[in-house]
């Protein structure tokens, strides 16, 4: 495979797309159930005795219902995104990022990265199992993570500012693998681009 290309990953992203429907499937589901709680039902009355009426205990509500119910329909909202875009990734197995002309090109789908990034830019890169990378999680996350491996780039950005990027081995073809050769093919850039710094 072109070291200096990565292609999105027709399976890892298609897994991803399952599962955030799964959670936006959940999500609404629940939020459906919260709804009904909110509604008031009617008085019903129980007949102990023909001449004695004992209203029936109303059922249990969640107090706090009303505000957990957008806050699903919300969160099923960001998962339906998510889904959307591993889905339109899988579909399209585009390019992810290429090494041309002395720039990373970035896919449009990666939101927070640059459409272009300049390799003497790059300030930082990694690339080992994920739970080692930069980065906080939660303690099950970075359990998780001990399965997976990823491309860690942290880059100096615009007014001094410093931006990272992440992409996991089943986000691309070829896996960990096509990481480290697009990794060792990147590493040259960057030793071509220093050299060319100094001289100058």
């Amino acid at each position: 495979m072109n070291p200096s290309i990565l292609y999105f990953s027709r399976w890892g992203n298609a897994i991803k797309a399952l599962f955030f429907l799964g959670f936006a499937a959940l999500s609404f589901f629940f939020s459906a159930l919260l709804y009904g709680e909110t509604k008031p039902e009617p008085m019903q009355e129980a007949t102990v005795r023909p001449d004695l009426y004992l209203p029936i205990p109303a059922p249990r509500r969640d107090p706090l219902a009303p505000f957990k119910v957008p806050l699903l329909i919300a969160a099923g909202g960001v998962c339906l995104f998510y889904a959307g875009r591993h889905g339109a990734r899988a579909i399209s197995r585009r390019v992810a990022v290429r090494i041309l002309d002395g720039h990373l090109h970035f896919h449009p789908s990666f939101i927070a990265a640059p459409r272009q990034l300049p390799i003497a830019d790059i300030v930082e890169m990694i690339v080992d199992r994920a739970d080692r990378l930069p980065g906080d999680g939660s303690r099950a996350a970075k359990l998780g993570a001990r399965l997976r491996h990823g491309l860690y780039l942290r880059y100096r950005a615009g007014g001094g500012a410093i931006g990272e990027f992440r992409l996991a081995d089943n986000d691309v073809d070829g896996g960990t693998g096509q990481l480290r050769r697009f990794a060792a093919h990147l590493g040259a850039w960057r030793q071509s681009a220093a050299r060319a710094a100094r001289r100058d």
